[in-house]
């Protein structure tokens, strides 16, 4: 018999036009709560988790460097989100670091597109393999509607985005240094449908995407006795009611894990 928890998240997820899917779980692994949870989903912005995985992972192989600077160029600039795409051609340099601060927390597609030149988009599908996640694959820059209408979609499953955040949480990505450098760059602020159900007091990690019929986010919310991970994911649907419904499940999780703690 379903808990009354589980139910109300499967009624939220019915309640709008589209698919949704979801995984949470705690962060040694063990699931909790999970709909569709092997469906392919496009990831809009959420990609970005995978690539800063691969730019940290290749700045501690001492492949790329973290305080390099890098002319921001028009062949770079993608519109959608950020700032850097305002600038003029080639007359200003940013570094790495920064460009994955950028990435981040404003979402900015051409510090996103210069970071997938940096450091190749097969490495960081290589990357997700050696993980083995099969789903989660970069397939195009941002904002390349023409890749986009071929197929070319950046894509995972609300599993694997769960399994990475899980990674993550425990640590084993690399090592504990670098995982937890990774989530403090998750960590910094930003307005998110999950992060608008959760108290301010509780820290999450977490980046989410959208682009026209979908939405995304993937979030590990920090609660002192009993951190979570929570993936969401919408497609054939408005973006904007998907992150409203993933709203109203994250306080349903909440008042939940509220009373436990």
């Amino acid at each position: 018999m379903q808990s009354p928890i589980a139910q109300r998240l499967q009624e939220l997820a019915g309640s709008v036009p589209g698919k949704i899917g979801y995984q949470i779980a705690r962060v040694d692994g063990e699931v909790l709560y999970s709909q569709l949870s092997d469906e392919v989903f496009p990831q809009a912005s959420a990609i970005k988790v995978p690539l800063l995985m691969e730019v940290l992972a290749q700045r501690e192989e001492a492949k790329i460097d973290w305080n390099a600077a890098h002319p921001i160029l028009k062949k770079h600039q993608a519109g959608g989100s950020g700032v850097l795409f305002e600038f003029s051609d080639g007359c200003s340099q940013i570094c790495t670091q920064d460009l994955c601060t950028l990435m981040i927390v404003l979402s900015d597609n051409t510090a996103t597109n210069m970071l997938i030149e940096l450091v190749g988009m097969a490495s960081v599908n290589q990357r997700m393999e050696s993980l083995g996640l099969t789903q989660t694959r970069l397939q195009r820059v941002m904002m390349d509607m023409d890749a986009r209408a071929r197929g070319e979609e950046n894509v995972s499953t609300p599993r694997e985005a769960c399994q990475i955040m899980c990674l993550l949480a425990q640590g084993k990505f690399i090592n504990q240094e670098i995982s937890d450098e990774l989530l403090g760059i998750l960590r910094k602020p930003k307005s998110t449908a999950i992060r608008n159900g959760i108290p301010a007091e509780i820290a999450v990690a977490t980046k989410p995407g959208a682009i026209p019929g979908v939405a995304t986010e993937w979030a590990l919310i920090e609660y002192p006795k009993q951190p979570y991970v929570a993936v969401f994911m919408g497609k054939e649907g408005s973006e904007k009611e998907f992150n409203e419904v993933f709203t109203e499940m994250t306080r349903c999780i909440h008042e939940s894990i509220d009373k436990k703690e």
